[in-house]
């Protein structure tokens, strides 16, 4: 089964491609508005690996590990992909178990490495009982998942979790106003930090001392990333990335440090066809 929906995905994404690969064509440079934040490295994968990735990123330090949805082919998938090359290694696709799929949950998205297994935001097709998935990072083997307490929830949508000290951070996509809380031990809820403005389309997250960065979808190719300090809750735009093209989706983001410097690492899509890692250095 895991093989027949690997060619499906292949074929459907040939398709994409070549139905858009103009678009792909037309793209120009990416560039960078605002301070501190400089293209280091930019890797593209076309239709069928990054198809495999298309939601969301996160480190061991070693390697990449990345997230995929086609919420109508009912296909989720999980990857490996080598730092330093960017080659994919490992590809695990029908990720997310027959049993989870049968309870309605659909939409991997963005997560985070901790302690040996992977902690993975999943939506469900009717936005109601989101869940935390938790997979070893060696085999990608399922081990649990845990739904949200309900003063949680929010809206239902859960596009991204990071984790620091024992805490489960996140948000919900859109109507942004707080970000929310778990305890990584229980996975109760902790409460929230309200913000002190509204924002949306928020698909990804990453801490960088006591300043959490979300990485928004804003319509165009130029895509926002605010900056939340969650002492006082405010929030401000830290940047703007021009993607280069007006149809790119931004997805997943991490944060990390290599070689004495601070890297962010964003996955932007084209037309479900082309997945970019993007790496910037950051200097504050």
């Amino acid at each position: 089964m895991s093989a027949f929906f690997t060619i499906l995905r292949k074929s459907v994404y040939l398709f994409f491609a070549l139905t858009f690969f103009i678009g792909g064509l037309i793209s120009k440079p990416s560039t960078v508005e605002g301070p501190g934040l400089t293209l280091a490295k930019e890797i593209d994968y076309f239709y069928s690996d990054g198809a495999a990735f298309c939601q969301g990123i996160t480190t061991d330090g070693r390697y990449f590990y990345g997230t995929g949805c086609i919420k109508p082919l009912v296909y989720n998938a999980l990857v490996r992909i080598d730092m330093q090359s960017g080659d994919v290694l490992e590809s695990r696709d029908l990720c997310l178990p027959y049993e989870m799929i049968k309870r309605g949950y659909s939409h991997l998205g963005d997560g985070a490495y901790h302690d040996g297994k992977l902690y993975i935001a999943c939506e469900t097709n009717t936005f109601t009982d989101p869940a935390v998935m938790v997979y070893d990072a060696e085999s990608f083997e399922f081990l649990e998942y845990h739904v949200l307490p309900q003063a949680g929830q929010g809206n239902g949508h859960f596009p991204w979790l990071c984790i620091r000290d024992g805490v489960i951070y996140y948000t919900q996509a859109r109507e942004v106003t707080e970000v929310r809380m778990l305890s990584l031990a229980d996975f109760s809820y902790l409460g929230s930090i309200p913000m002190d403005r509204e924002i949306t389309k928020i698909a990804g997250g990453d801490l960088l001392g006591n300043t959490l960065y979300l990485s928004a979808d804003t319509d165009g190719g130029k895509k926002i990333t605010y900056a939340v300090d969650l002492a006082t809750g405010e929030t401000r735009e830290a940047f703007v990335r021009d993607t280069g093209n007006e149809t790119t989706e931004a997805e997943g983001l991490v944060i990390y440090e290599a070689d004495g410097k601070t890297y962010f690492c964003y996955v932007d899509v084209v037309w479900l066809c082309n997945a970019s890692i993007r790496i910037y250095t950051f200097e504050q």
